[in-house]
């Protein structure tokens, strides 16, 4: 006999139902611990009558084996396709579970994550995976957010180096320039040679040089923003693709300018936590916090699906790509804000060891 299921802490179930996708919470014995809201709509069931309960009574036998090679083999496991019958209709769903361990390294569980398959298959390239699906416009719509992103940035440099700089910071500029014209050409690479990017193994992501790259064409991009910042030197590189990374905390800058107009504060910051662990690693925590005009509640649940925008030209896609990026890392990414009180964007990535 198994160990009766923890409740998890208000802080975490609150974080859960705010992110874009189904997540489920599961002991070693494949007994549901909690399960967030997105997993309630899939399986049109409330979370009360599921805690407890072995995932085998509410989810296929796909997702189940799924979750016994997970405990079994202590690694992640993700599968593409698979018919989730919740609702009367047959959803078509991704589905990746990753080992939950204690903080003394040994198991507790599991985290399964659950993904509209239908929803995001024709974006999948932008987070750096498999292949465009047949709909021109979201085609189009995602190719233009993302080469804009680099763009920009080559751009930015260019009018900086038109004015007054030191060396340090010409040579700054004269860097940034470079790494996103290769951003730029492995973009385009992915579209030409997809294949080649589907499996592509991990590098090591220095987070902290990251943000400060992005930081430092930001604040001279917008005079009247107070850029401030809390690294934590400590930290070690993140394992990653390192492009789609910096795709991920560009946007999350850019929209947070963007949050607090022509004024405002924007504090960046990374650190350590020691009591929550991914794929048996503590994570680094990645936040971006603005004072700007805060995101309206019933938009909130909304920010991380796709082609949903709050605002007027905006495409949709840019925190939608940002979580599935964050997905394919291993990771998690929330929000929280009140309206007139600025908000926090919270990414947790696994650590290298």
């Amino acid at each position: 006999m198994g160990r009766k299921p923890e409740t998890e802490p208000e802080f975490y179930r609150g974080l859960l139902d705010f992110m874009p996708e189904g997540v489920v919470v599961a002991d070693e014995d494949l007994r549901i611990v909690s399960l967030n809201e997105p997993s309630e709509s899939m399986l049109n069931i409330s979370r009360k009558k599921t805690v407890g309960e072995q995932v085998a009574k509410f989810f296929p036998s796909e997702i189940t084996r799924l979750c016994r090679r997970v405990i079994s083999e202590q690694r992640v496991v993700q599968e593409d396709d698979i018919a989730l019958r919740g609702t009367g209709n047959s959803l078509r769903v991704e589905c990746t579970g990753s080992p939950v361990y204690r903080s003394d390294g040994n198991p507790n569980g599991l985290i399964l994550q659950i993904r509209d398959a239908d929803k995001m298959g024709m974006l999948s390239i932008m987070s750096g995976n498999g292949s465009f699906g047949e709909d021109y416009e979201s085609l189009v719509m995602g190719l233009a957010h993302e080469i804009k992103n680099p763009l920009s940035g080559i751009k930015g440099a260019a009018q900086l180096l038109e004015g007054p700089l030191s060396d340090a910071q010409r040579r700054r500029c004269s860097s940034i320039i470079a790494k996103e014209t290769e951003r730029l050409r492995n973009l385009m690479d992915r579209l030409l040679k997809p294949s080649r990017f589907a499996h592509s193994p991990p590098e090591p992501v220095d987070v902290n040089e990251m943000l400060i790259d992005i930081m430092f064409l930001e604040s001279n991009l917008h005079e009247n923003i107070e850029f401030r910042h809390k690294l934590d030197i400590t930290i070690p590189p993140v394992p990653g693709d390192s492009d789609s990374l910096k795709q991920v905390f560009l946007n999350l800058i850019q929209n947070a300018a963007e949050a607090v107009g022509n004024r405002g504060e924007i504090t960046v910051s990374t650190k350590w936590v020691a009591d929550y662990r991914i794929r048996n690693s503590n994570t680094v925590l990645i936040s971006v916090r603005d004072d700007g005009e805060g995101i309206p509640r019933e938009n909130l649940k909304k920010i991380f699906t796709p082609f949903f925008s709050g605002k007027r030209d905006g495409t949709g896609l840019g925190l939608f790509i940002s979580s599935r990026v964050v997905a394919k890392h291993g990771g998690a990414i929330a929000a929280e804000s009140a309206e007139g009180g600025g908000s926090v964007f919270r990414v947790h990535l696994p650590a290298g060891r």
